[in-house]
């Protein structure tokens, strides 16, 4: 049985400090040997620049436009960016990107003539260079020829890209009861500075016309300044049948029923032409960077009750009791039945209790309170008792628009009030969300409901529990196979999509998927038939893990393997990733409850990921990808298996943040002994895991590559050869989880970002080492990496890191030889129930 603390060291400051200093990295040509296909490159780039400044000198909305440049695959890394010649800063700011490797910069037109020329000036033959040291030739491109081979076409941002979806689509939507907004409409950056000045660079111009053309949308239109993502302003604009004037409202961050006329479904405009005509002058706009459809929230739950009523069985409600303390979970959803008032500690109160029905929200709600008396321990086991902040934010009849006038917005801003009225007077630290956008994750694009749910988790020092969304039933998959073979022909042959759906890819939050529970007619631990699957972005792992959700596709009578409690007190099956996502929270809170809080959001989703296991269906060969989309880092394990190893284990837990040092970004290093039980002759046996977790600086304007700043753990042994200049030399001898093996060759960029979650805030790395090395002298270090237009931030990057060695046989003592190595070392190691005390003391 495990019996051994996790350890977390107290003093991570101690072990910071300086890089060690690096190499500049050579210019690349990329038309290596290729001298006249380089110069046809060039002139066809000068032909985009000729053709680029005719068309915004022509331009009615002002002497600016924001151009696309796509970057050859070959050039994705860093130091390959246009940035330091071409695209000086201070004349084509980067402004966002799209896909990894495209990328948007803004275009006076004043500028482009110096761009011309700067393209112009790139050697057609590179110079050939002698070394200083032995006299051999190299071949020296300037930095003109490697930017101008880097990239592969030059072209103002096309209309046509900025929207996906068709007029008649959009009024389908509006239609429908559970559209929340009208057009969300994304710019490519804040218009003009809030200063006096003239405008040279055309940006008020941008600024005027695009207002003017807001205005010219017609009575009824309103447009409202929402907010801004990151580094993106959003427009909301509806189009209605008000008798009013066009409305510019720039009210931002505000919410509430009394700044604007609310919105029933007969107010909508239904006129095709007049959509059609708003979409196409919006495209046509410079400015605008995205045309989004109007957005529509579901409860996650694909609506079955799989026991009939006759067949219901009445639940009693254990009460809490005083002398206990319980988790507590904040549940925005539909609203909590009486029958859990005993556990609702508080309750949001933007609407009333006859504007929503809370049987969706009671049976997520019931989960976390009394999920293991209605469920077995396997399938539910944290112990019951739960409080409860009940926020519900899904109205039960009438339009969406009607409860939330300014859309989306409306929307998100009630989730901010209620999670911070939650924090500050419950200290809820853990929000259960099952209300998604009916939308699947782009893989281009990081959305909007994302966006401001990071914003909220940073502002209050929360953690979101989303769950990844259901398929309708017309889209379920097939149950699922017994033999992986099928399992792959099957997927191989499926056309229907699974994306998993906004806001599951939000960075900040914790992502569920569905899991077969035991005991029904289905595979167990299998992803069900309607969870969705990920990333849904082009980087990254989401969902983060699976759970069980209920059995989908058996039909009313048949069992679902998982039961929660309707409003009326009676136990019954429920379906859906909405009911996987409380039993993870539960998960987290009852984690945070132990630990006193003394754990960051960071430590406590890492604590998370490194504690979970892939469900043992998808750990067959040939669906570790196929695993990774369903179930991201496994199956969590309950809180006390997190807590607590065996003796032939031991975890190591830092809690830190890298600030940016004196030049560089400080880095992590730890140095440590390898168990002694596991070195033989300096050779060192067994295995390694770590879980790093950070809270990088996020901006959407960047799609794809949205997060600015990368952190890398790794895990060195020394060498028996030192560094040339004499040190000692540690080389990393651990392996990212999922990436490919290859054969001690380079990995390519585009491996690194799709395969070892480079530039994603959660990576896991695991390696079983035998007889590995001649020294058992290691260090465990967390470094960053900076994004070419990006700078690391003033107030850090915050992280945690967790570090697993283990015996894989289960017999060398492990904890015992680590844990006396830790008390002769400087490191200060606690118990990690024990460590919230100290620091609080300490504080």
């Amino acid at each position: 049985m495990p019996n051994n603390p996790v350890q977390i060291i107290l003093n991570d400051s101690d072990f910071h400090q300086a890089p060690d200093p690096g190499q500049p990295p050579r210019n690349k040509d990329f038309f290596d040997g290729a001298d006249r296909a380089f110069v046809a490159h060039q002139s066809s780039l000068l032909a985009s620049i000729d053709k680029i400044i005719d068309e915004i000198s022509k331009s009615p909305y002002g002497p600016a436009a924001y151009l696309k440049v796509q970057m050859r695959n070959e050039a994705l890394a860093k130091s390959y960016r246009p940035v330091w010649h071409l695209f000086k800063p201070d004349q084509f700011p980067c402004v966002g990107a799209d896909a990894v490797g495209t990328l948007f910069f803004r275009a006076p037109l004043i500028y482009l003539k110096s761009l011309r020329q700067r393209i112009q000036i790139a050697e057609a033959a590179v110079e050939v260079k002698h070394r200083r040291s032995d006299g051999e030739p190299y071949k020296a491109p300037t930095i003109a020829r490697a930017e101008v081979g880097a990239i592969e076409s030059i072209e103002i941002a096309p209309p046509e890209q900025k929207r996906a979806f068709s007029t008649s689509a959009a009024l389908a939507a509006l239609e429908d009861p559970r559209a929340v907004s009208g057009y969300q409409v994304e710019l490519f950056e804040t218009p003009s500075e809030r200063v006096i000045s003239d405008d040279p660079l055309g940006r008020l111009a941008l600024r005027r016309s695009l207002e003017r053309l807001l205005l010219s949308l017609g009575m009824g239109a309103r447009s409202f300044i929402e907010f801004d993502v990151g580094r993106t302003p959003v427009l909301e604009v509806q189009l209605t049948t008000l008798p009013t004037v066009a409305l510019i409202d720039n009210r931002e961050g505000v919410a509430g029923r009394d700044l604007g006329t609310a919105l029933g479904p007969a107010s909508m405009d239904r006129d095709p032409q007049r959509h059609e005509a708003a979409l196409s002058a919006l495209q046509n706009h410079p400015l605008v960077r995205a045309i989004l459809p109007p957005v529509l929230l579901e409860l996650t739950d694909d609506g079955s009750r799989a026991v009939p009523d006759a067949d219901r069985e009445a639940v009693s409600i254990p009460t809490p009791q005083g002398q206990s303390t319980y988790p507590v979970v904040g549940v925005i959803d539909s609203g909590i039945g009486a029958i859990l008032d005993p556990w609702v500690s508080g309750r949001f109160d933007y609407l009333s209790a006859d504007e929503y029905d809370a049987v969706h929200g009671t049976g997520v709600a019931g989960l976390l309170t009394v999920g293991q008396a209605l469920n077995d321990p396997d399938v539910a086991p944290e112990a019951n008792g739960c409080h409860l902040y009940d926020i519900p934010l899904y109205p039960l009849r009438g339009s969406f628009m009607a409860h939330y006038p300014r859309g989306f917005s409306d929307f998100l801003e009630e989730i901010e009030q209620a999670v911070s009225e939650a924090k500050n007077t419950q200290n809820v630290r853990v929000f259960n969300l099952s209300i998604n956008a009916i939308a699947a994750v782009e893989r281009h694009r990081y959305s909007i409901y994302a966006s401001r749910l990071d914003q909220i988790a940073d502002t209050h020092g929360v953690i979101f529990v989303n769950s990844a969304g259901n398929l309708v039933p017309a889209q379920s998959r097939s149950p699922w196979q017994k033999r992986p073979v099928d399992v792959i022909n099957y997927f191989a042959s499926r056309t229907s999509p699974d994306t998993i759906f906004k806001p599951a890819e939000s960075v900040r939050s914790i992502s569920v998927g569905a899991l077969n529970p035991p005991n029904t007619d289905q595979v167990a631990d299998a992803p069900t038939v309607y969870t969705t699957r990920g990333p849904g972005l082009q980087v990254g792992v989401k969902p983060d893990v699976a759970y069980y959700g209920g059995t989908g596709g058996g039909g009313v009578g048949k069992s679902t393997g998982l039961s929660s409690v309707s409003t009326t007190g009676d136990k019954e099956g429920v379906v859906g990733t909405s009911y996987a996502a409380p039993l993870v929270a539960r998960t987290i809170a009852g984690l945070d409850l132990t630990t006193e809080g003394a754990l960051t959001v960071e430590a406590l989703r890492a604590m998370l990921l490194h504690h979970t296991t892939m469900p043992e269906p998808l750990t067959k060969r040939g669906l570790r990808d196929i695993g990774r989309q369903f179930a991201g880092f496994g199956k969590p394990q309950p809180v006390s298996m997190m807590l607590e190893t065996d003796d032939h284990q031991i975890t190591l837990l830092f809690q830190s943040r890298l600030s940016i040092g004196e030049k560089k970004p400080v880095i992590l290093r730890f140095p440590f002994v390898w168990p002694q039980s596991l070195v033989s002759g300096g050779a060192c046996s067994g295995r390694a895991k770590i879980t790093l977790v950070y809270a990088p600086p996020l901006d959407p304007a960047f799609g794809a590559e949205f997060v600015r700043v990368n952190l890398e753990a790794s895990l060195k042994q020394r060498q028996a050869e030192p560094a040339p200049d004499g040190s000692p030399r540690f080389n990393n001898q651990i392996a990212a989880r999922y990436l490919p093996k290859s054969t001690n060759l380079a990995v390519p960029e585009r491996a690194l970002i799709d395969h070892g979650l480079k530039w994603w805030p959660v990576k896991q790395y695991e390696s079983t080492f035998n007889n590995n090395g001649s020294s058992p002298q290691w260090r465990l270090e967390v470094t960053s990496l900076v994004r070419a237009e990006a700078q690391f931030p003033a107030e850090g990057v915050p992280f945690a890191v967790l570090l697993t060695l283990e015996d894989p046989d289960g017999n060398k003592p492990v904890f015992q030889e680590m844990r006396q190595w830790l008390q002769s070392s400087r490191a200060q190691a606690q118990d990690i129930r024990t460590a919230a005390r100290i620091r609080q003391r300490g504080r």
